[in-house]
C-alpha cells in the first residue's frame, strides 16, 4: 500500500482523539498538578523548618522530584493540551518555571521549532544527534562531548545547562521567529523579579548559605530529569544526514521520537512523554490520550507492514542503551549513532 494511503490510515486512527480535554479529563490533569504542588511545598517547608542536616535534605529531594516532574507538565501547557486552557496555561507556565529560573516563554517559541525541525532540520534547537559531518569536522573535544553526553549532561549540565542552552539558541534563532525576542525580554524580567525578591527575603533572613544550597540541590535534581528525558525520547535516531529518509513530516517525526514502555502511574506523571512519537505525530493530542494513539498508530503501521517505532522496555533500559550507545558513536561507523532500538 502506498504512503498516501498509510498516512490516511494515522490520521484516520486517532482523529477522534484530537479534541480538547474533556471535563473529566482537566480534573484528573488539575488532581495530578495540585498533588505535586503539595509535594512540593511540603517538602520545601520542611526543608526551612527543620535544622539543616539529612532529614530536612531528604525533604528537599522529594520535594525536587515534584518540582521536576510539575515543570515537565510545562511542556504540554506548551501545546495547550494540559487543561485545554490556552488563556490561564501560560502565566501558570510562568508562575512555574521562573523560580527556578526557567525561561519558559522562550523554550515555548523554541518548542515549536522543534516540533518543525525534528529529524528533519539540522538548526532543530533540541538535537542531540550528530550528524556525520559533523562528526567529520569535529576536534578532540566535540568527540569527546558526543561521546560522553549522557554523564555530561545528566552530572555536569544539568538544569543550568539547559536554562543556558535554551537562552543561547532563543538569541540565535531570533531571525527565524520574531517572537523570540519579547520571549526573551519577559523571561529575563520575570526571573530576575521573581530571584531578587527571595533573595531580598533570605538575606533579610541571614539565610543566604541555606537559600544557595536549596536552588543548588534543586537544579542538580530537575537538571538530571529533564536531561535524562530529552536524550532517551531523542538521542540517535537521527540520519546520518540532513536528507529525512521519510516522504512525510508525519512519519520523520513517528520515526525521529522513542517511546518508552512506562507504567501507566508513570506515564500519567509524565505527561504522556514515554508515548513521545505519538506525541510528535500528532502534538494537538492531551496527554491522558496519549497512549491509546501509541496503539492505534501501532497497529496501523503493523497493518500496512512498516516498521513499528522506536521504543525501549522502560527508563532503566533507555539509561542502559544511551550508556552504551555513547562509547561505541564514532566517525568510522557513525551509523550506529542513528540507531534505532527496538
Amino acid at each position: 500500500m502506498s504512503n498516501t494511503a498509510l498516512l490516511r490510515d494515522l490520521c484516520g486512527a486517532v482523529a477522534d482523539l484530537t479534541v480538547p480535554p474533556s471535563p473529566a479529563e482537566r480534573a484528573c490533569t488539575g488532581l495530578r498538578l495540585t498533588l505535586l504542588l503539595v509535594v512540593l511545598l511540603s517538602g520545601a517547608w520542611v526543608y526551612w523548618r527543620l535544622p539543616l542536616g539529612w532529614a530536612a535534605i531528604a525533604a528537599l529531594l522529594v520535594a525536587a522530584v515534584a518540582y521536576a516532574l510539575l515543570l515537565i507538565a510545562t511542556h504540554e501547557m506548551v501545546h495547550g493540551t494540559c487543561l485545554g486552557l490556552a488563556r490561564w496555561e501560560q502565566p501558570l507556565a510562568c508562575l512555574l518555571s521562573w523560580p527556578m529560573a526557567w525561561p519558559y516563554l522562550t523554550y515555548g517559541r523554541l518548542h515549536r521549532l522543534h516540533h518543525r525541525w525534528n529529524g528533519c532540520d539540522g538548526r532543530d534547537p533540541e538535537r542531540t544527534t550528530a550528524l556525520l559531518e559533523e562528526l567529520q569536522q569535529a576536534g578532540v573535544l566535540r568527540r569527546l562531548w558526543q561521546r560522553q553526553q549522557l554523564p555530561l549532561r545528566l552530572l555536569l549540565l544539568g538544569g543550568v545547562g539547559l536554562i543556558v542552552d535554551t537562552a543561547g539558541k532563543g538569541w540565535r534563532l531570533r531571525a527565524v521567529d520574531r517572537s523570540l525576542a519579547g520571549a526573551r525580554w519577559r523571561d529575563g524580567a520575570g526571573v530576575t523579579l521573581v530571584h531578587a525578591t527571595m533573595l531580598l527575603i533570605a538575606l533579610r533572613h541571614g539565610e543566604l548559605g541555606r537559600y544557595m544550597l536549596f536552588w543548588l540541590l534543586l537544579e542538580r535534581v530537575i537538571g538530571l530529569f529533564v536531561q535524562f528525558r530529552g536524550l532517551v525520547e531523542h538521542h540517535g535516531l537521527w540520519p546520518p544526514g540532513l536528507s529525512p529518509p521519510h516522504a512525510s513530516h508525519l512519519l520523520t517525526q513517528l520515526y525521529s521520537t522513542r517511546n518508552v514502555q512506562a507504567a501507566a502511574w508513570l506515564n500519567a506523571l509524565m505527561g504522556g512523554l514515554p508515548h513521545h512519537s505519538a506525541h510528535h505525530a500528532f502534538p494537538w493530542i492531551p496527554s491522558a490520550r496519549l497512549p491509546l494513539a501509541s496503539r492505534r498508530i501501532a497497529a496501523v503501521l503493523q497493518r500496512h507492514g512498516a516498521d513499528v517505532v522506536p521504543q525501549v522496555a522502560g527508563y532503566g533500559d533507555g539509561l542502559g542503551w544511551l550508556w552504551r550507545e555513547g562509547h561505541r558513536c564514532r566517525i568510522q561507523d557513525s551509523p550506529t549513532c542513528s540507531s534505532r532500538v527496538a
